[in-house]
């Protein structure tokens, strides 16, 4: 193979990266680009198809397709070739649904989890004033039960951000475990959570489990405390 056989090569992948993840590439464009990719089967190439999953077309059906079809194309490779490719990519991706998925598809859920909680301890307690990440990553947890839920996400219910601290809540209701009670009491009874949407939340959670409040005084309005349970009034 000579340099220029080799350089026309490079050149064809580079440019069918770049139509993978570009939004105002034509249709057929990003799908000879899909085909080039999964025929290429290299860690690389698999990356570069995972990036369609972090773009957004104009038409949502038409975005709906076409990651339904990249997904049954990528998990027809396995997890051999697959699951580091999507560790690597979760690491640097805004938009989680998908790489999150597969993982789950290749490995269980208990290793979509893992990867879950190793982002999430990456970003606590970061001075970071861009919380989507945090928020995305607790909002597939919330769909999700596992044991080590509830200790991964208890840090995020102090989070600056109340989109983050109201997923972070969800997470921990979602479980369905009585060891949520006092992280999500110490937010309930705390003055400084402005968050009236998220005390009424977990009023609402304690109410319906009858989880004992103690000597918490007050509570959001619609709730009342007596005999030491929320209850509506």
């Amino acid at each position: 193979m000579g340099i220029f056989d080799f350089l026309t090569k490079e050149g064809k992948f580079k440019t069918h990266v770049r139509r993978m993840s570009d939004a105002y590439a034509l249709p057929e464009d990003r799908e000879t680009a899909s085909r080039a990719l999964d025929e290429d089967g290299s860690p690389r190439a698999l990356l570069a198809l995972l990036t369609r999953f972090d773009i957004n077309i104009s038409s949502q059906i038409k975005d709906q397709d076409e990651k339904d079809r990249l997904f049954q194309v990528l998990r027809k490779h396995g997890a051999e070739p697959l699951a580091e490719p999507v560790r690597v990519w979760l690491r640097k991706c805004r938009q989680y649904a998908w790489p999150l998925r597969l993982l789950s598809e290749l490995e269980g859920l208990n290793a979509a989890a893992t990867m879950v909680y190793e982002l999430l301890a990456g970003d606590a307690g970061k001075a970071t004033f861009e919380p989507e990440r945090r928020k995305h990553l607790l909002v597939w947890l919330s769909e999700h039960k596992h044991p080590g839920a509830l200790a991964a996400v208890t840090p995020f219910l102090k989070d600056f951000d109340e989109e983050v601290r109201y997923a972070a809540a969800e997470v921990a209701i979602s479980q369905e475990d009585d060891a949520a009670r006092e992280p999500l009491l110490a937010r309930l009874a705390d003055s400084k959570e402005e968050s009236l949407r998220m005390k009424h939340r977990i009023a609402q959670v304690f109410r319906q489990r009858a989880w004992p409040v103690g000597e918490l005084a007050t509570v959001p309005d619609g709730f009342a405390v007596r005999d030491g349970l929320v209850v509506s009034v």
